[in-house]
């Protein structure tokens, strides 16, 4: 709830009622169900309004995890589109606008590199500059957080955010946000800072919560293979660069001896293969 001053008419507050589903698959939730969620709230909490006073409904879905942008591709997506959206809270717009100097400088000197700008090397810079291993690694981390919120009941969840907010405030701010140059993040940017923010975590959590958090990362780990272990340990490398490699030249692909013959036979003989 998030007040928003007296109603023009002076007949009471306006305030911003917002009900929501934490995280879940799709189709888990729907609109409408939300509504009633907010209505039947509402009422319990013996907060009144009159129905003609709704000013103004919203309605928002916010996609989140999912698979990063594809390589190779040419178009560059950015925020949403690029998979940018936290996958354990939702929270987007400050991490779009704090990658968005390292994607337009990528992008600055890919278009005035010598020779030409090459569409395919700037959009591999560009996503390179959003996903670099260090920010697949940190998002891999979170991934599992998102995936793991889903599997507790509301009995579980309390017992969750209770330890999870009882972490000192840099340390639980830096995982909400998530992303290089946003306050608390140096807590979250490499495998030991998650590692060590982990077991900080798992110390707080109701001894239940606890364990089936351990359990969580060990049939997350079974199920999806090393993106977890590889985020918050030295011994799984790196995700993969988002790089790319000049093509070779025609002469050179495929066998370019055959090449020479097929066009001095063509040439009428004029130029003798070697």
């Amino acid at each position: 709830a998030m007040p928003l001053g007296p109603a023009p008419d002076g007949s009471g507050q306006r305030i911003f009622f917002e009900e929501t589903s934490l995280v879940g698959r799709v189709g888990a939730i729907g609109f409408q169900e939300c509504k009633d969620r907010a209505f039947a709230r509402l009422k319990h909490l013996g907060v009144s309004f009159r129905p003609d006073s709704i000013a103004d409904e919203e309605f928002c879905y916010i996609p989140m995890g999912g698979p990063l942008p594809v390589p190779g591709q040419r178009v560059v997506a950015f925020g949403g589109a690029a998979a940018m959206v936290h996958p354990a809270t939702g929270y987007q717009l400050c991490r779009m606008m704090a990658a968005s100097s390292a994607v337009a400088a990528s992008l600055a000197v890919s278009l005035a590199a010598p020779g030409g700008c090459r569409p395919d090397a700037a959009a591999a810079a560009a996503y390179d500059a959003m996903w670099s291993p260090s920010n697949q690694a940190q998002r891999d981390f979170a991934v599992f957080g998102g995936e793991f919120l889903m599997t507790l009941d509301v009995k579980a969840l309390r017992g969750w955010f209770d330890g999870f907010f009882r972490l000192p405030e840099p340390l639980w701010a830096g995982f909400l946000a998530g992303w290089p140059l946003l306050p608390g993040n140096e807590g979250h940017e490499s495998w030991w800072a998650r590692l060590t923010f982990g077991v900080q975590l798992l110390v707080k959590l109701p001894p239940l919560v606890a364990l089936k958090l351990a359990g969580g990362i060990v049939q997350y780990t079974l199920s999806y293979g090393p993106p977890l272990m590889r985020s918050v340990t030295p011994f799984f490398g790196e995700p993969p660069k988002y790089t790319w490699d000049a093509p070779l030249p025609s002469d050179d692909v495929g066998d370019p001896g055959a090449k020479r013959e097929a066009r001095a036979m063509m040439k009428g003989g004029s130029e003798q293969p070697h």
